[in-house]
């Protein structure tokens, strides 16, 4: 199992236009980058304008994690990653997007992300293209950057327009309702403290054991586990309380919960516990202070109530689930994903599909495999249960006859049909074969071997990220 460092994060150019280039967008409009300067106006238009839906006031968690980003905090970013739009006769910004860059992993593969964030536009300027002529830059851009997807966590619908698909499973895990709760005694020996830097090498290690588990994952080296604990205000959205499980007085654990509550809701980010050690052990210290902290947490803030442990961040199969019956769950999310050169990322992932194929019935496989999303497609050639070539492929038109989704000997015709941007599903594991089919009467798979191929290269597989914010 590798480790990877931060260095891994490629390097990177600030984005462009540089900070004194301005393109006019007409109606006393101006996009540029940012600078420096912007730290303070601009962490008060997102602490403003991205408040929480029908808010009455500024989200000041959000204002300082843009002042955190604007100010050189964050591993790969500088200010000129973020674009403003500014009204040319008074200075004011009324829209901004900000491009954070990461390394995460698909199957144990490196990829380079760009992470679209804080995306925001004032109420009256809404429905002018102001972030959609920001996208058009960043795309540019985060193409120059390498990475090889983007990856946006956002509202509804919206950034389906710029070519996104929801496809990375995020969050769904169990509530936890604390009012009556006695919790049973944990076992002598363990304790929970404040994870600090003497922790790192036992963080670092600890997780990426965790990691394994998950299909999509986000690799953190020492100094990233520096930056979370030590790089962020105490303020900041970005910002998470990092805990370490302690037995007999070795580190054996961790647990990541938010900096105040939700609502009524304590929010646990993760929960990992090492090979050899009680998860039902730990799950019962965990609870005990969870639910110290959040009550803590509410008399802090008069008018306050704690209610909820919530576990809606922790992975649809986390190992939590097998030592305790949690009663009710949330609803998932996902995460928006874009790939635009389809063929370039499975090539770089295919040390990971053909570990797939080897521990399938389909072991040691040559053929071809074309998938045709309608207006285009890719085409898999395999050996020996070796991906030898992936490439662009053109679905024809001019084939005789009607497109049913038979069975049929013109090789022209896809093996299987995927619509718009669902195959992203099915790639990153968030949807099995079987549901997109339920789901999409235009989903079809040919052949029987073309099913085989299909879920040994890509079952449902559950993700667990944490990105680098």
């Amino acid at each position: 199992m590798s480790i990877f460092r931060a260095s891994d994060i490629l390097p990177h150019t600030p984005m462009a236009p540089p900070p004194s280039s301005v393109r006019e967008l007409g109606d006393g409009l101006a996009l540029r980058a940012a600078t420096t300067a912007d730290a303070e106006p601009l962490a008060t238009f997102v602490g403003d304008t991205l408040r929480a839906q029908d808010g009455d006031a500024p989200d000041h968690h959000l204002a300082d994690w843009t002042r955190d980003l604007l100010e050189g905090r964050h591993p790969a970013f500088a200010p000129a990653d973020a674009t403003v739009v500014t009204d040319t006769r008074t200075g004011e910004i009324v829209s901004c997007m900000h491009l954070l860059s990461q390394t995460w992993t698909y199957g144990g593969v490196p990829i380079p992300v760009g992470q679209p964030e804080l995306i925001g536009t004032r109420t009256e300027r809404r429905g002018g293209g102001l972030v959609r002529v920001q996208f058009e830059l960043l795309h540019r851009r985060s193409t120059e950057q390498r990475h090889q997807m983007q990856v946006i966590t956002g509202i509804p619908w919206f950034y389906r327009q710029f070519g996104y698909e929801f496809a990375i499973e995020r969050g769904g895990g169990p509530v936890l309702h604390i009012d009556g709760l006695q919790p049973p005694e944990p076992a002598p020996g363990w304790r929970v403290r404040p994870a600090g830097l003497g922790d790192i090498t036992f963080l670092v290690t600890a997780h990426a054991a965790a990691a394994t588990r998950s299909l999509v994952s986000v690799p953190r080296d020492a100094a990233l586990w520096r930056y979370e604990l030590e790089g962020k205000r105490p303020g900041s959205a970005a910002r998470r309380e990092i805990r370490i499980l302690e037995r007999d007085g070795q580190p054996v654990g961790y647990i990541v919960h938010a900096i105040s509550l939700y609502g009524h809701n304590l929010t646990v980010m993760a929960f990992e516990v090492v090979a050899g050690v009680s998860w039902r052990e730990a799950w019962l210290v965990s609870l005990h202070y969870l639910k110290k902290t959040g009550e803590a947490m509410a008399a802090a803030s008069p008018g306050t109530q704690f209610r909820v442990l919530s576990f809606w961040f922790l992975a649809f199969e986390h190992p939590l689930y097998r030592v305790f019956q949690f009663k009710e769950r949330d609803e998932g999310y996902a995460w928006y994903v874009r790939v635009v050169d389809l063929p370039g990322f499975l090539r770089t992932v295919a040390p990971a599909l053909e570990r797939r194929l080897a521990a399938s019935p389909c072991a040691g496989h040559s053929g071809t495999l074309t998938l045709g999303f309608f207006r285009d497609g890719i085409r898999l050639t395999f050996e020996r249960g070796a991906l030898k070539t992936v490439e662009a492929w053109e679905p024809a038109i001019a084939v005789q006859g009607l497109e049913l989704g038979r069975v049929s000997n013109d090789p022209r015709r896809p093996l299987a049909m995927f619509p718009d941007l669902t195959f992203l599903q099915l790639l990153f594991g968030f949807r099995s074969l079987e549901a997109l089919e339920a789901a999409f009467p235009d989903c079809v798979v040919r052949t029987n071997e073309a099913r085989a191929l299909l879920l040994a290269l890509f079952p449902r597989s559950p993700s667990d990220v944490w990105p680098v914010i």
